[in-house]
């Protein structure tokens, strides 16, 4: 198991600020619960305020489910581009319902993904990321309920 403190996971941030910047989303897209907190640095690091949440489950306790349920709502206003944050893509398959669910709802947008870790072997890879997975990660946000 890996420890991902909040130092690296600033660190890793900030890493993605540059391409993340260039792309200059209109809209964050923050999945709750892992995305959250990068959704939030993000919006900061890139002056962006257009924020919204999608509650994504696809994980039972430390067992990923066969479906993925999709909750929560985006502004009404067209958004051009599009920016899902998330804490890792593992299989891809949440990340690939969610931007079919954003392509529904602004069929004209850009969407792309800012995601710190990823597994190779998903299905859907993150545009921006910066660590692979290897082994189990706690995040240390997992810790807070200790």
């Amino acid at each position: 198991m890996y420890y991902y403190s909040y130092e690296a996971f600033e660190a890793d941030m900030r890493s993605l600020l540059p391409e993340c910047r260039a792309y200059a989303p209109d809209l964050i897209v923050a999945l709750a619960r892992g995305g959250m907190m990068g959704a939030q640095l993000l919006g900061y690091g890139l002056d962006v305020r257009n924020i919204a949440l999608l509650r994504v489950a696809s994980y039972d306790d430390d067992s990923q489910r066969e479906g993925v349920t999709i909750e929560g709502d985006c502004p009404e206003e067209a958004a051009q581009r599009i920016l899902i944050v998330d804490d890792i893509v593992d299989s891809g398959k949440t990340l690939q319902q969610v931007k079919a669910y954003l392509q529904e709802r602004f069929p004209v947008s850009t969407i792309k993904c800012a995601a710190p870790w990823y597994k190779p072997a998903a299905c859907e890879q993150p545009d921006f990321t910066c660590r692979e997975a290897t082994e189990w990660i706690e995040f240390f946000w997992d810790r807070f309920s200790e």
